[in-house]
């Protein structure tokens, strides 16, 4: 690209920016609160134009937060987090379903160095009800391993 096509380029951006700046809904945010709007244009004189109509995100229908329904419980209750010490496992996980749940628990499994099942089980979160949206934490004593990995969580509606 030679130097003239860029200046073509950016003289192109420039005009198509007129009726921007002519748009009474685009106003010029020189005494704005904000020192720098989220999203703005500086013009060639120095001034900024807010912008924050056309990057504005629609708002959503409904709630903010998308729930999971459905009968899969195990997609409802996400595992966000979990880590092994050598002696405890213990992490967080976030009810993503649409309904309040109970008794939520993690499954977990112990493994070998190469990679055999040696044990398993699970560990109730605190709280165990948990509201949706809400998240708990989990931490209990397993059997020593290589390694302790969640399998699952579970919990009842």
């Amino acid at each position: 690209m030679n130097f003239l096509d860029l200046t073509v380029a950016l003289l192109i951006l420039l005009i198509s920016a007129c009726p921007l700046l002519a748009d009474s809904t685009n106003p010029v945010a020189q005494n704005s609160p904000v020192d720098e709007p989220f999203c703005y244009m500086k013009t060639t004189d120095g001034k900024i134009v807010d912008l924050g109509r056309l990057c504005q995100k629609p708002p959503s229908s409904g709630t903010s937060q998308t729930c999971i329904s459905g009968a899969n419980m195990a997609a409802k209750v996400s595992i966000a987090q979990a880590n092994y010490d050598g002696n405890f496992f213990s992490g967080q996980v976030i009810n993503q379903g649409c309904k309040t749940i109970k008794n939520v628990k993690v499954n977990y499994e112990v493994l070998d160095e190469l990679g055999d099942l040696i044990d398993n089980g699970f560990i109730y979160t605190q709280p165990v009800t948990l509201a949706p949206g809400q998240s708990a934490t989990f931490r209990g004593a397993v059997v020593a391993g290589a390694k302790v990995q969640a399998t699952y969580a579970d919990a009842q509606e």
